[in-house]
Order: C-alpha cells, then structure tokens, then sequence
C-alpha cells in the first residue's frame, strides 16, 4: 500500500495541513464541504503510482486553519489553494475537484490556464440566481453549541435527511432522491465530518450556493471532463451548461464513482503524458508569531504537534486525555521553546487505529522530541498519569515538573470511573451522541469517579457550551480507547509515583479543582 504522508505549510503563520503520495506529474484533489482531504485516501492510492496526488484541506476545513472574514467566495477558496500551491513548489499541475471542490477547481482552472494542465470536476454546481437565494439561509442554519446538547441530536438527522430530499430540508416528493439512506456508520461520519470544522461547515456550502456566474467553463482553455453522476442531485444541472468549447467534455456517468474512475485512467494518461514529474522547490513562509504545525511520525501513527523555537529549556505541554488539544493561543505565557502535542488520538493526531495505552502516548510524545534540550514538563488533569513515565525515560533533561489540577484516584474510585464512561456505540437513532455530551458536561460538575450525590457536587460554575461541545468531539472521536486511555492515565498508584520523582515538582490546583485535598497534598 503507498505510503500517504501528512504535512503542514505555514502561510503567514495559517497553518495549511494537506496530503501527499507517489511521484510523476502533480494530480491536485479538492474536496467536497464540509469534508477534509482524508475523502481521498482510496484516489491517493489508486493513483499514486502514475502521480504526485496532492489533497490540501481547504480554509477552515480539515486540519487547515480559516481564513479571516466570513463569508468567502469559491474565488477566495480558489486562491487561498493557489497560495498553497505555490507554498509547495507546484508550477503546473492536473486538478479534480467534487462539488464544492470543483468549482474551486474551475477557478484555478480558469485563472491560471498556463499552469493547469487538465481538470475533471466530478458533479458541476450549476446553480442559478433564484436558488442562491432559496437555499442559503435555509439549507445552513448556524451550527452552535446548546448547553443541552440538543444541536448534536438535529444534527444526525439533518445528516440523515440529506440523503432522502434535496434540498434536505424539503420534504417534498418532488425533492426525494432515491439513493441509498445513510447507514449507521456513515452517519457518523458524516457528522464528525461537520464536528470536525463546527459552524464553518457553512462557508464552503454558501460559497457554492452564491456561485451563479458559470462564465468560467465557458472560458477554460485545457483539456476539461465535467462529469455529473446518476444518484448525483447535481445531475440536474448537466443541461443548464451550454456552449462550451469542444475541449471541455459534459459527461454523464450512470454507472458510479469507480466506472469514472476507469475512464478517467486512459484520459489523464493520454492528457498528462507529456507533463514534467513534480520535484518540490518550497519556498520558506513567513511565521509572524514563531509557532509552526509539524506532523512527526511515531508507532501509533502521526502526531501533530504546535511547536516554537526559542531560549532556554522546551516547555513540554500535555493536555488532558479525552478533552481538546491545547492551542498557542491558550498559553499563559509563549516565551522561550514550547511543544504542544495533539496526544495520539486526538485533535489532528486522531487519525490512528493504536490501542491508546499508556507506553503507546508516552512513546509517541518521546517521538515529539528532537534534541538533547533540557525540558518543563507540564501535564493538565489525568496526562500527570504520563510524567512518571517520560521522567524515566529523560532523565536529567527534565528540570521540573508542573502539573494542572492532576487526576490521583485510588482503585474504587478509577473503577467507577471507567465503568461510567459514555456508551461509545454508534446506535440508529445518534443516542451516542447526547450521552457523550451528558457525561462530558457532568463531568464538570460532578466529581466523574464518585456516585452521583450531593457529596460528588462540584461547586463550580457551569461549563460554557463551546467547552463542553470541543470536549464531546475528542470522546468521539476516541470511541472504545477512551476506557483504556483513561485506565492507564489514572493507575491508583500514581500519586506514590509521583512523589518519587527525583526533579522538582509543583502542582497548581485551586480548591475546587483539588479533590479531597490530594493535590496539595502532593505539592506538600
């Protein structure tokens, strides 16, 4: 199987993720919304072989970090790409796109027909003024976290929806598709497809509905297969493109994605056989604020990592399993060298199949680390659990430890923990869903690994919905490895391992946030 690797560019300091693979001439794949460059893991390898397949996450979506302003235009998409693109040493390049993506993919077509040297667009979005206005508002309401987690259960119906009518918000039968429903797990994937970007799912799908001026297929001067599918709604809109040059091919395919993919093999053979094979020539990006993304490659697959160069010893950041990665941003103080792990299995790290031990995450954040730089260790909440672990295997490097409101629980109280975890069964109706968000919100205000009482309240104020809703993506996508990850990271035993420790260790943790006193007990 080839081999698909993980990068980031930075773009004045937007960070642009994207996926590479094979060699030969550049074939560029953009995606649909609210998808991410992951949909085109089985094309990357299909053609690897013959091409240097490259599928960058577009703005907001993925990995790949927004654009400033909102809304955006498939031109701003379009040349948001070619910035990538030049970031990367691509001068010429093939390019498909699937609805969203194509349309950004005939922008870049149409501006810059010197550099590409054929397009294929798989379901052309040809909408007209009058359904710029009829879908806009209605097909994307604003996505935003409610306290009650009732915007995860209209989520997996809207999901569901769209593969019965469109638009899916229309319940007509003129509307009805007959296609095949969603299954269980597809539901789930589409959604975490729109957890994985929040309410900027809307931008690409309006940037699509407001495009009504279709001037650019009529003006595309390389060779072009517009190709619209059976099942496809956008089938519909095959007639509504007229005149265009005889080197810009209507296609109509009843027989599927893989039947165009056979087609498409002969045609980009014949089309791209004189095309020069990509050799990188990067150009270095502006990094305004010094922080960079970095893919490191470890046993338990890739890890991204926030990182900044600077003086005096590496600040190593764990965040708390289970809850959303830490960001730049979130540092109190960003001076000097700092490393800020996405913990395999979560955040752009997520993407790995590992068993989510306790040896496996130290492995990969010891992976993370690529010099002989004295280091801070600072862990939040039950990541503590990891420190014995990277103090051993540092040594003298380590300078002081500094721990966040750590987890220290004795062996009752983990198995309570664990036996109280959300249900991580994908079930018909998306009830998966609420009971992730009613423990992940509980969590907070009951103590997670004492039986609900009055002497498991926690008296704190209630956690803001956006904390709760960044938290409930992370179980999700952790799934079954949230019960090993949380078992290994609170081994009853941890606070005598901690003790131990032979560097200098101090704990911050407000009363709240001390249970029973244990954590300034440790500090003492």
């Amino acid at each position: 199987m080839t081999s698909i690797q993980r990068r980031f560019v930075s773009l004045n300091g937007r960070q642009v993720h994207y996926r590479i693979a094979g060699s030969g001439p550049v074939l560029l794949l953009i995606h649909q919304s609210p998808q991410n460059s992951r949909m085109w893991h089985a094309m990357m390898q299909r053609y690897a072989d013959r091409y240097t397949v490259i599928a960058p996450d577009t703005p907001g979506f993925g990995y790949s970090d927004a654009l400033p302003g909102n809304p955006m235009t498939i031109a701003e998409f379009g040349a948001a790409t070619l910035a990538f693109i030049d970031a990367i040493g691509v001068q010429r390049f093939a390019v498909f796109g699937m609805h969203t993506g194509g349309l950004i993919a005939t922008w870049l077509a149409w501006a810059n027909p010197d550099r590409v040297a054929a397009l294929v667009v798989d379901g052309y979005a040809a909408f007209t003024p009058e359904e710029s206005v009829l879908y806009g508002d209605a097909y994307l309401p604003p996505f935003v976290p409610q306290w009650d987690g009732s915007h995860l259960r209209w989520l997996w119906s809207r999901m569901r929806e769209q593969k019965y009518y469109f638009p899916w918000y229309d319940g007509r039968a003129e509307a009805a598709m007959c296609i095949a429903p969603q299954t269980t797990q597809s539901s789930h994937d589409t959604v975490m497809d729109v957890l994985d970007v929040g309410d900027t799912y809307r931008a690409g799908y309006a940037a699509a509905f407001r495009h009504n001026d279709h001037h650019w297929v009529n003006e595309l001067q390389m060779p072009s297969w517009l190709v619209f599918r059976h099942g496809d709604p956008l089938l519909a809109h095959m007639p509504r493109l007229r005149d265009v040059p005889a080197h810009v091919q209507l296609i109509e395919e009843p027989d599927g994605i893989a039947a165009m993919h056979i087609k498409m093999d002969a045609w980009l053979a014949q089309t791209l056989a004189t095309e020069h094979a990509f050799v990188a020539t990067p150009f270095t990006a502006s990094q305004e604020d010094g922080w960079r993304r970095r893919i490191v490659a470890t046993a338990a697959g890739d890890m991204a990592v926030w990182e900044r160069a600077g003086a005096g010893p590496l600040h190593l950041v764990l965040h708390a399993p289970g809850t959303c990665p830490l960001s730049p941003s979130q540092l109190a103080a960003s001076e000097g060298a700092w490393l800020l792990p996405d913990l395999p299995g979560h955040g752009a790290s997520c993407e790995t199949d590992s068993e989510l031990t306790a040896a496996v995450i130290v492995d990969a954040v010891l992976s993370a680390l690529r010099d002989e730089t004295p280091l801070v260790i600072e862990a939040h909440g039950a990541a503590a659990g990891y420190v014995p672990a990277l103090v051993d295997a540092l040594g003298t490097r380590v300078q002081q430890v500094l721990l966040h409101s750590p987890w220290l629980l004795d062996a009752g109280e983990q198995a309570l923990l664990l036996d109280n975890l959300p249900t991580t069964a994908i079930d018909r109706a998306g009830g998966y869903l609420c009971d992730a968000w009613q423990w992940e919100r509980e969590r907070h205000l009951l103590w997670p690994w004492m039986v609900p009482s009055a002497e498991a309240r926690r008296r704190v104020d209630a956690p803001s919905p956006s904390q709760v809703h960044a938290n409930v993506v992370e179980l999700l996508r952790l799934g079954p490895r949230l019960h090993t990850l949380l078992r290994d990271a609170t081994a009853p035993d941890l606070a005598a391992r901690l003790r131990r420790l032979p560097v200098a260790l101090h704990v911050n943790a407000d009363s709240e946030s001390d249970f029973q006193g244990r954590a300034a007990a440790l500090s003492a």
